[in-house]
């Protein structure tokens, strides 16, 4: 696109996988809303771990990208919150995931 100066409608964009979400005309702010909600109500450190560990990891050599992964989910996983949910899920007190 950027060599050929190729331009894709939002429909086309959303069926190449280049978003992931498709709203209408004037629902893109409650859509990010929506999804800043949910991504605020991650546990802090899995969020960490996204943003900054996860680059990292890919741009890292295997044997290195694997530690780096097994390292940040130790640490991510003894997260007060995390533990709280891991102890939900094993007793069956979560709610249900639903598609969206």
């Amino acid at each position: 696109m950027m060599l050929t100066g190729r331009v894709y409608s939002a429909t086309e964009g959303a069926a190449y996988g280049f978003s992931q979400y498709l709203t209408e005309a004037d629902g893109a702010l409650p859509k990010a809303l929506e999804l800043a909600e949910r991504v605020a109500a991650n546990a802090p450190l899995t969020n960490f771990a996204v943003l900054q560990a996860l680059p990292m990891i890919a741009e890292a050599n295997p044997q290195t990208g694997l530690l780096m992964e097994s390292l940040m989910a130790t640490v991510a996983q003894s997260d007060k919150e995390a533990k709280k949910r891991i102890r939900a899920f094993l007793d069956r007190k979560t709610a249900k995931v639903k598609p969206t």
